[in-house]
């Protein structure tokens, strides 16, 4: 019995784990992307370009960085 009780806590520190990284993603994302809109507001060329540059980068990052961290991985919780 003893077992069991270490695994279902196990994947609770490690669902716990992943939740707090994941809405730490979700806020540095966020900031970016009022940083990135704030940059569209300026009437330079260059910080539009800089603007849509990091919107783009945040469609890709956030995502893929959010799958990396909630994807099984083949002997982490048996």
């Amino acid at each position: 019995m003893p077992c069991q009780a270490g695994k279902s806590g196990r994947a609770l520190v490690i669902t716990t784990f992943r939740v707090v990284v994941s809405l730490l993603i979700l806020f540095v994302g966020y900031e970016f992307m009022v940083e990135a809109f704030h940059m569209l507001n300026q009437p330079s060329d260059r910080a539009v370009y800089m603007g849509t540059a990091v919107l783009g980068l945040l469609c890709v990052f956030v995502p893929m960085l959010l799958v990396q961290i909630w994807r099984k991985r083949r002997g982490t919780i048996r």
